[in-house]
């Protein structure tokens, strides 16, 4: 297990180092060919001086520059980055929960007015774009029916508020990938009931439920959990668009002021590489470290799934 998980950071640590280069190079090359009318070959050479002083600073003193602003890049996109992580985490954790559990009833009550109920809620979840929840609860059950705070709160708030101003923007980023695992859990759970498998089991006796929830849940995991990495990139793509909405001083905002240059008269694309950077490999990096969570996990939940080490066969 420890080779295998060092062997993962190795390649996180190569993959990091891979994004990073391409990202600078790329973007560097780019302003300069629109801002500037230096040759290419001149211009390739000042983004490659600039880029090994950049790439040096970052390996060995984890500085990552500063902003077009004057301001330390790590300490600006830090603190956003946590801000964002925590909704983002916070959705999966609670869709992951709540879309098996509803997944599992809907199997046991299948083709019953549950069923049917539960299938028809989640089609209209996953029909509903994320940010038009967020606008829709924003605007009435924050400002018209004053049921939840209609923004997110000040960083100096209590507690309790805190928790409170969450519950708009998780629930709107919440919504889709409910009915993403809904479905998943439901088909994996009705089809592993038809299997030879669990007809053996119902022959020893045990009922349908019975078989759903000692054997048919815990293997249907196994195919539900590499799905949790591909929603979670979802899910923050989609998260840019609710704290717009929900006013979250999280990457979103930092993110589009770095790329846009709004102007009294019109906006110019004026990309901050330092900060666009930062964000992209802070990003990667939570949901690279999110693929190897859930790798391990597998091995937990069926320790038939080896993640590690050499299958041999006796001869």
């Amino acid at each position: 297990m420890i080779r295998y998980i060092t062997k993962r950071i190795i390649l996180m640590v190569i993959n990091t180092f891979i994004l990073i280069s391409i990202l600078y190079i790329v973007l560097s090359i780019a302003m300069a060919l629109i801002w500037t009318r230096l040759p290419f070959s001149a211009i390739a050479q000042n983004v490659m001086r600039s880029y090994l002083a950049y790439i040096e600073g970052v390996i060995f003193h984890l500085d990552f520059q500063q902003s077009s602003q004057g301001l330390d890049v790590f300490s600006l996109v830090l603190p956003k980055f946590l801000i964002s992580i925590k909704y983002n985490i916070a959705a999966l954790v609670f869709s992951v929960i709540v879309g098996f559990g509803l997944g599992v009833l809907s199997a046991i009550r299948k083709n019953k007015r549950t069923d049917i109920g539960l299938q028809t809620t989640m089609m209209i979840f996953q029909s509903i774009p994320p940010f038009i929840v967020a606008f829709f609860l924003v605007i009435y059950v924050g400002y018209q029916w004053k049921l939840l705070i209609p923004q997110e709160p000040y960083y100096s708030a209590p507690f309790l508020k805190q928790l409170e101003g969450m519950i708009i923007p998780v629930v709107a980023l919440s919504l889709w990938p409910i009915g993403r695992f809904f479905q998943m859990i439901r088909g994996e759970l009705v089809e592993g009931v038809n299997s030879e498998h669990f007809a053996f089991l119902r022959a020893k006796g045990l009922t349908g439920k019975q078989i759903i929830t000692r054997h048919g849940f815990r293997e249907s995991l196994t195919t539900v959990i590499p799905e949790i990495i591909p929603t979670f990139v979802i899910v923050i793509g989609m998260s840019f668009l609710v704290e717009s909405v929900y006013n979250i001083q999280g990457i979103s905002n930092l993110f589009l002021d770095s790329i846009v240059v709004v102007g009294e008269l019109y906006s110019m694309v004026i990309i901050d590489v330092n900060v666009v950077v930062a964000i992209a490999l802070m990003l990667f990096l939570a949901i690279m470290f999110a693929s190897l969570i859930c790798d391990l996990l597998l091995t937990i939940i069926d320790p038939r799934i080896k993640v590690y080490g050499k299958v041999t066969t006796d001869r």
